[in-house]
C-alpha cells in the first residue's frame, strides 16, 4: 500500500506540473525574454555586400568597447558612457564608380531605448525635420541621425555628386530595416499628457534631475501654461521604497536650504510644494516607483491639475509599445 500510495503521488505531481507547464505556455513571455528573443547584433545591423547598391565597405568594420570609446569620439565620449552606451560598430562605405564619394556609419547599442532616446534628443537640432526613419530622425544630404529600439545610428558623408545625394537615408533605412524591436518612442513618454505639451521638448536625463543626486535620471517634458513655460519630470526607481526614499531626500534637501516644506499628500501616495533654488515653485509626487513633479511654477496650484494628470497615467500599467 505505502508503494501504491507514493505512485499515486508521483502521478498527481506530474499531472500539476504539466498543467503548469501548459499554463505558462499561453502566457506571453516576460519582458526580459521578449528582449531577449527580439535581440538584434550590433554586428548585423551594418549593410552587407551588395545591400547598399553601388557602394562597397572599405575595409573592415570596426568596433568600440566603453574603456576604449575616447578613442573614436574623444570629446563626446563621456557623454555617451553616462547614457549608459555598450558598444560601437562602424564601417566606411565607398561609391564603386567615384572612390571619392564615401560615407560613416557608426551604429551605438545604448544599452536600452531610453538611453538611445536620450542621446538621440541630446544631439537633435530642434529646427531640424523629421526623416521618417526608426523611432525618430533628423538630418540631410549630410549627415543622418535616428534611434530605433536600443540602438543610436550616425551617418556622415562625404558626397558631392547629386547622384549621390540620397545615399545617405537610404543606408539609414536599410540600417534601420535590420534592426528588429521596436519604432515607437520609449514607452514612458506616453505618460506625460498631450494637452498643452510643447512638442519635441521630451528628453531623457542622466546625472540627476534639475541636479539632485537623489534624482539620478528620468523624461522631462515643457509645457504651456498660463502664458509660461513649466517643467514636469518623471523620474523611475527600482523600487516604491527607493521612490520614497529619494521623496524624503527632496524634502530634507529643500528644508535644509530653509525652504518651506508643505506636504499635504493630496496627489499620488504623498506630495509636497515648496520653493525650488533656481527653478522658482516646485510640486512633487509619489506613485509607486515613480517620483514625478512639476517645476517653474508661479504657485503650486498652477502645476498641480498636470501632476494629477500624470499621476493618473502612472496608475496604468506601462505597456511596451510595439
Amino acid at each position: 500500500m505505502p508503494t501504491s500510495s507514493l505512485g499515486r503521488g508521483r502521478r498527481l505531481l506530474s499531472i500539476i506540473a504539466l498543467c503548469c507547464a501548459a499554463l505558462f505556455s499561453l502566457c506571453p513571455p516576460f519582458p526580459a525574454q521578449a528582449e531577449k528573443q527580439a535581440a538584434t547584433k550590433i554586428e548585423d545591423t551594418l549593410p552587407g555586400a551588395h545591400e547598399l547598391s553601388g557602394w562597397q565597405m572599405q575595409g573592415a568594420a570596426y568596433a568600440y568597447q566603453p574603456d576604449k570609446l575616447y578613442q573614436y569620439i574623444d570629446g563626446a565620449a563621456d557623454q555617451f558612457i553616462a547614457y549608459g552606451f555598450k558598444k560601437l560598430c562602424g564601417a566606411e562605405y565607398i561609391c564603386k564608380t567615384d572612390k571619392q564619394e564615401s560615407l560613416v556609419i557608426d551604429v551605438y547599442d545604448m544599452g536600452s531605448q531610453l538611453s538611445a532616446f536620450g542621446i538621440y534628443t541630446s544631439k537633435k537640432d530642434p529646427a531640424s525635420a523629421s526623416l521618417g526613419i526608426g523611432a525618430e530622425s533628423f538630418g540631410n544630404d549630410q549627415y543622418v541621425a535616428f534611434y530605433k529600439d536600443r540602438f543610436y545610428i550616425e551617418i556622415q558623408p562625404r558626397i558631392s555628386s547629386a547622384n549621390n545625394r540620397l545615399i545617405p537615408q537610404q543606408a539609414a533605412r536599410l540600417v534601420a530595416q535590420k534592426i528588429f524591436g521596436t519604432s515607437m518612442r520609449p514607452a514612458l513618454l506616453k505618460v506625460f499628457p498631450e494637452a498643452d505639451k510643447i512638442a519635441g521638448s521630451e528628453n531623457y536625463i542622466v546625472g540627476g534631475i534639475l541636479g539632485h543626486a537623489f534624482l539620478p535620471q528620468g523624461v522631462v517634458s515643457e509645457y504651456h501654461s498660463n502664458g509660461a513655460v513649466v517643467k514636469a519630470f518623471i523620474a523611475p526607481f527600482p523600487s516604491p521604497s527607493g521612490a520614497q526614499a529619494a521623496f524624503e531626500q527632496y524634502k530634507q534637501f529643500l528644508s535644509a536650504l530653509g525652504k518651506s516644506v508643505e506636504q499635504n499628500n493630496t496627489l499620488g501616495e504623498r506630495s509636497f510644494c515648496a520653493p525650488e533654488p533656481y527653478h522658482k515653485n516646485i510640486i512633487v509626487a509619489q506613485q509607486g516607483c515613480f517620483v514625478a513633479g512639476i517645476t517653474e511654477l508661479a504657485s503650486p496650484q498652477q502645476g498641480t491639475l498636470l501632476l494629477k494628470n500624470i499621476i493618473k497615467n502612472l496608475k496604468k500599467p506601462l505597456k511596451p509599445q510595439e
